[in-house]
């Protein structure tokens, strides 16, 4: 879609990890009056795309009636302000999900076997970074992050080869997600007709006939709050793409295209999305 409806020669689309806080409320309403199961999870993916249809509808209309400039009036140190919220509840979530317990002294000195792995592997890669610049900061070469990430699986698999630790072992020691499907859930979910396992499962849970209503009405604040989010990511991008790659662009013509990309991932059922 961006690649047909945007100004820029190589656009691609990624999902708003900025907004999986307001994908996290939606769930909660879900399951507060659905409970656990597929009739909440029927809920919650046409939240899902509503929010993305809605967050789609905004974006095409600020476009369609040349209303561009008006994302510019976003206070500058709300902006800031904003970035530096979403880096610190990265930077938290993703602590939580290595030790997978909640952030607390105790924790952090229980877990240290865990966590001081990612931050020794940033450090590593924040050294290699300064180490291969050139001037004024300016990375040599520039596929050294994407190679870096890549490299971790494999060389996590090539210390245990070569220690001889075996995988139960690092398992058990939490360096594996654990699984989230224990043998009584997978007896239920086998009992209920789907079967998981292939991409296209994901749709396989969408029944109108046990979507809650008004759990959709309850959860239209948190929407709300969602679609203004969602709005600040582009005055931030757009100049910013149009700045590194020297290419003049029309910002109505790139909310268009926004809006275009996030109403055809809400009818699919897909989350909100952004230009990368």
């Amino acid at each position: 879609v961006f690649s047909f409806f945007s100004g820029f020669h190589n656009p691609i689309g990624l999902q708003m990890v900025e907004n999986i806080g307001f994908t996290k409320e939606l769930s909660a309403v879900a399951i507060a009056h659905q409970g656990y199961g597929l009739d909440a999870l029927a809920t919650l993916m046409v939240m899902f795309g509503l929010a993305s249809i809605l967050v789609g509808a905004v974006f095409y209309m600020l476009g369609r009636f040349q209303l561009g400039k008006i994302v510019y009036f976003f206070p500058t140190h709300v902006l800031i302000g904003l970035i530096g919220g979403i880096g610190i509840l990265l930077c938290k979530t993703g602590m939580e999900v290595t030790i997978a317990d909640a952030i607390s002294i105790p924790n952090l000195v229980h877990y240290w076997k865990l966590w001081i792995v990612i931050v020794g592997l940033e450090a590593l890669l924040r050294l290699l970074e300064w180490a291969t610049s050139i001037s004024k900061g300016k990375p040599r070469f520039a596929l050294l992050s994407p190679v870096f990430f890549c490299m971790i699986t494999p060389f996590f698999y090539l210390v245990l080869w070569s220690c001889h630790i075996p995988v139960s072992t690092a398992e058990d020691a939490g360096y594996f997600f654990p699984s989230l499907v224990h043998e009584e859930d997978q007896n239920a979910i086998s009992g209920i007709g789907i079967n998981f396992g292939t991409p296209w499962d994901v749709w396989k849970v969408i029944d109108f006939s046990k979507v809650s209503w008004v759990a959709i009405l309850d959860s239209l604040p948190t929407m709300l709050a969602l679609i203004l989010f969602s709005l600040i990511h582009v005055p931030i991008n757009i100049p910013a793409f149009a700045l590194s790659t020297k290419v003049d662009v029309d910002m109505n013509q790139e909310l268009v295209a926004h809006g275009y990309s996030n109403m055809i991932a809400g009818i699919a059922g897909g989350l909100q999305n952004y230009m990368a």
